[in-house]
């Protein structure tokens, strides 16, 4: 505090000398209301971190959103199918079950969906007191069986033994002699040590005796129930007409489908089976699961957290069983389609345990286990924020700031994982965009393309549309098909920004140019061309040059249509000609051709001559025409002459019955 000018040290003293006036008070009291208190140096990095903050966010990659589980509709193919094979297996016929069983480990696309659809049928037709009891039964048949054909296989092996254990006995006895003699005096002089060390351990193996003997025997049992395969037990008793026979042989069937199929969905199906049917089907379910053993562990983790205590029991212990109930040996799979559903089925549970394991795939190389860790961990959210703080620090050295909340820090991790994951990419795309600045088109979209090839989805992508237009707009006419490839490529990086329509021009002219050199024009394309672009000038000189050889085409077209009809007319007419004259009018030759009609019958007073001697056959007239031509010319023919009328016939009868004589015997006469 400034010493006023009464104070004892102050005399003698000038008054302006000891302090400035008021106004030097007042300018310096204004100067700490103005400006802000100093602050220390982390606060102000604090604010520094704030003020990037607020627009740091606009270029952060977004929180990929865990996609909720999927039951879609079953195919109708799939349930059919499904529908043939369970009455196959329940039917009389024994050849048709035992078919039908064969074919119970192939999978069925969509099965997964069908049997879910077939349980919740069963589940409300199912006898719950008859069911256990039928199965229990062909269980006890099966196990006999079982129990006969390991009796029989042990007397043969115990046979065989013997057998050789005698061969071998009587080498082995003189040597034998000689090691007992040998270890006597080492037997003795352990006997002593022993005895002490089994009446100190007595006591412990007796507390220990019965808890052994308990867990053997539930051991011994459940390994008894466990052996075999249940479903061949009931169909080696059939009971077709039974309703639960019927129903405990489908759900049977339908595990074993299931299990074929081995995905995700389909242990949910078995998970399912034992929350609605309880402890009939517990140990088969578990001896499927075991057969399963990594395919089954996203859906066990899943189950973790089921509405059924009983289920979530039951899902923890298989996990235990199976080796994998922490997320560190839960994760130890090599498959990339099991291991990326393990992490989503964390993520689904929202276990914070398993963020650490979460976390160490947001940064790997395969894109499935990429994006599922970061699902995974976008679905834990809040309660995992102390894991992503750790997680920043180790990664950058700095502390996140304490206003930034859990998704801010995953986004930053994120992009901090990107940044170093395609550090590569990052050059590739700046040495790419300096080529296109300096009109060096090739080089630049060849940089693109390697960018694109490393990460199709870079979020700079949108920066190489125009190196792709220029470069496709640059190439010859001889290489359309390179600047079509080029601009769908730039279509696809952007296809809702500004330039997309004008793309889309480019490349529907484009299409009609080629269409054009081909030889099979289109003129839609053009014009959807013109639709997207009207200044297009490129689609209206094609569309007017492709008017023109339509129009030349057409009249072609025309003169070849009125060619072809005056050949076709011609060639119908002289058919026609051709066929008038294949069919002329009769001439009198073949009237005479005419078979003769047959001549009148001889009267019954005719009596016969045997005075007349017979006459010789006489010949055709063809036979006689070269010789005497015209004898033929002057005869009638011989139809007309020999044939009188019906009327004369009857009244002026032949005077004999004799042959009627030949040409030569009238020439004769």
């Amino acid at each position: 505090m400034a010493r006023g000018p009464s104070d004892p040290g102050n005399a003698g003293a000038r008054p302006s000398r000891r302090y400035r006036p008021a106004g030097a008070w007042l300018v310096l009291l204004s100067l700490l209301a103005a400006a802000p208190l100093a602050l220390p140096p982390a606060h102000a990095a604090l604010d520094r971190d704030a003020g990037a903050a607020a627009t740091a966010p606009s270029t952060l990659p977004e929180l990929p959103r865990l996609a909720p589980i999927a039951r879609p509709e079953p195919d109708i193919t799939a349930i059919r199918e499904l529908d043939r094979v369970l009455d196959q297996l329940t039917s009389h016929d024994a050849r048709s079950r035992e078919s039908a069983r064969a074919g119970l480990d192939e999978p069925i696309p969509g099965i997964v969906d069908a049997v879910r659809l077939r349980v919740q049928d069963i589940r409300g037709s199912l006898d719950r007191d008859a069911a256990p009891r039928v199965l229990a039964e062909a269980r006890r048949e099966g196990r006999k069986a079982l129990k006969g054909e390991k009796d029989d296989d042990g007397r043969d092996a115990k046979k065989k033994g013997a057998d050789a254990k005698d061969g071998k006995s009587d080498k082995g006895a003189k040597k034998g002699a000689g090691d007992a003699k040998k270890g006597a005096g080492d037997t003795k002089k352990d006997a002593k040590k022993s005895a002490a060390d089994e009446k100190k351990g007595a006591g412990e193996t007796k507390k220990d005796a019965k808890a052994d003997q308990g867990a053997k025997k539930g051991a011994d049992d459940e390994k008894d129930e466990s052996e075999g395969d249940w479903l061949d037990f009931m169909l080696a008793v059939p009971r077709p007409r039974d309703s639960a026979w019927r129903d405990v042989v489908k759900l049977l069937a339908m595990e074993r489908m299931l299990v074929a199929a081995g995905t995700t969905p389909a242990v949910r199906e078995l998970i399912a089976l034992h929350a609605y049917f309880g402890e009939l089907l517990r140990i088969d379910l578990q001896r499927q699961i075991a057969k399963l053993r990594d395919k089954a562990v996203p859906a066990l983790i899943e189950a973790r957290q089921h509405d059924a205590k009983i289920v979530q029991r039951w899902a923890n212990k298989q996990l235990d069983l199976l080796g994998r109930a922490i997320p560190g040996e839960a994760i130890a799979s090599n498959d990339t389609q099991i291991l990326a559903d393990v992490l989503r089925a964390y993520g689904r549970v929202r276990d914070v345990d398993a963020m650490r394991a979460i976390l160490s795939f947001c940064n790997s190389d395969r894109a499935r286990l990429r994006d599922a860790a970061r699902e995974a961990i976008s679905a834990i959210g809040e309660p995992g924020i102390w894991q992503l703080r750790d997680a920043y620090l180790n990664l950058t050295g700095d502390k996140p700031p304490r206003e930034w909340s859990w998704d801010r820090i995953a986004r930053e991790l994120f992009a901090t994982y990107d940044r170093a994951r395609l550090a590569e990419v990052y050059k590739l795309m700046d040495a790419g965009v300096a080529a296109a600045s300096a009109g060096k088109l090739a080089e630049a979209t060849d940089a693109f393309d390697k960018v694109l090839a490393r990460a199709p989805l870079f979020e700079r992508r949108k920066e190489m549309v125009g190196a792709y237009v220029e470069r496709a707009r640059s190439l010859a006419d001889d290489r359309r098909e390179d600047a079509l490839a080029m601009l769908r490529k730039a279509l696809r990086l952007d296809p809702t920004g500004e330039h997309a329509k004008k793309i889309e021009a480019e490349i529907a002219y484009l299409e009609g140019a080629l269409l054009i050199d081909r030889g099979t024009p289109d003129k839609f394309v053009l014009d959807r061309a013109l639709e997207l672009d009207p200044a297009h000038t490129g689609a209206k000189a094609a569309l007017a040059s492709l008017g023109d050889k339509v129009a030349e085409r057409k009249s072609q077209k025309n003169r070849y249509i009125a060619a072809g009809a005056v050949g076709i007319a011609a060639m119908l007419a002289m058919f026609f000609i051709a066929r008038r004259r294949s069919d002329p009018a009769p001439s009198p030759r073949q009237a005479s051709a005419a078979p003769p009609q047959p001549h009148a019958a001889p009267q019954p007073h005719a009596a016969p001559q045997p005075h007349a001697a017979p006459q010789p056959p006489s010949r055709p007239q063809a036979s006689a025409a070269p010789s005497q031509p015209h004898a033929a010319a002057q005869e009638p023919p011989p139809q007309a002459s020999a044939t009188p009328p019906p009327s004369q016939a009857d009244e002026e009868p032949p005077p004999s019955a004799g042959p009627e004589p030949g040409p030569q015997s009238r020439d004769a006469g």
